[in-house]
């Protein structure tokens, strides 16, 4: 059986991993605030018309660098409260407010991903044909200029290298139905589809394959292969890859918190008596 001093040693090394963990979350939080390539003003007004349920994702991505700041200080907050119980074991409320609060965030976690297990299939599902409608409907120009979303969609083609919603592998692809298709430009998909195009030399010529933007008359070649929902999608994957590999040890680590706290609050308990 665990000793008062295992689970004293147990829960100053949790702590100090959560202390850790904390400004493992901060920096990022940090980082996307300062300077952040993908999810910038010019692509924002693309999100806020992306919704789920009251919600829209321009929000949600706008406020997600202070939501990490947030949470990472709440963590290094509730890691000195656990730090203090664990260390001053007479201060026995300390102990009993740490582990109540981790096993509220425990029980928080498991019940988010259990919504987002039943619901990822329907929230893809929805995301990817509300952008898909947003492109078929307000997709008018191929230009960075306009304060609209047509520019908001050039500049998430030249930030995520992807064109359209759906890989374009042919003559028919998601821009027939636009706007900008019923103007009859002189090509087929717009120039922000192509490689080697950016912000600083948005021109026909410029990309690393003469052929794209292709004429209307042939198949397009030489754009990115990627649709954007997909290209959106890896990207969120990539930073949540975190979650996948260490989510079953913060867990773990999480469960062995609580039962080392309620252990030393009732041997303390035990001791006054």
């Amino acid at each position: 059986m665990c000793s008062p001093k295992c689970a004293t040693t147990l829960l100053i090394i949790i702590n100090a991993i959560f202390i850790l963990l904390g400004i493992g979350i901060i920096v990022p939080g940090i980082l996307l605030h300062v300077d952040n390539e993908a999810i910038n003003d010019k692509i924002i007004p693309l999100f806020k018309e992306l919704t789920l349920g009251s919600s829209n994702f321009g929000d949600l991505a706008k406020n997600l660098p202070i939501a990490l700041i947030a949470l990472g200080s709440l963590v290094i907050v509730i890691s000195v409260i656990g730090l203090v119980g664990v260390c001053c074991c007479k201060i026995r409320c300390f102990l009993m407010v740490y582990a109540i609060i981790v096993m509220i965030l425990l029980i928080g976690k498991i019940v988010v991903l259990a919504l987002w297990y039943f619901m990822n299939d329907k929230f893809e599902t929805t995301i990817k044909g509300e952008m898909l409608k947003n492109l078929q409907e307000k997709y008018t120009n191929d230009v960075l200029e306009a304060n609209d979303l047509s520019s908001a969609w050039n500049h998430l083609q030249l930030a995520f290298e992807c064109c359209a919603i759906n890989a374009v592998i042919n003559a028919t692809n998601d821009y027939d139905s636009t706007p900008w298709q019923s103007g009859s430009p002189a090509t087929d998909i717009p120039i922000s589809c192509c490689p080697g195009v950016t912000s600083s030399n948005y021109t026909i010529g410029t990309a690393t394959n003469p052929l794209c933007p292709s004429p209307k008359t042939v198949n397009p070649s030489g754009q990115y292969s990627k649709g954007c929902y997909d290209a959106v999608n890896d990207f969120i994957k990539g930073y949540s890859l975190w979650f996948y590999i260490g989510g079953p040890i913060l867990f773990l680590i999480e469960i062995i918190g609580i039962v080392c706290s309620f252990y030393l609050f009732c041997k303390t308990d035990k001791e006054d008596d």
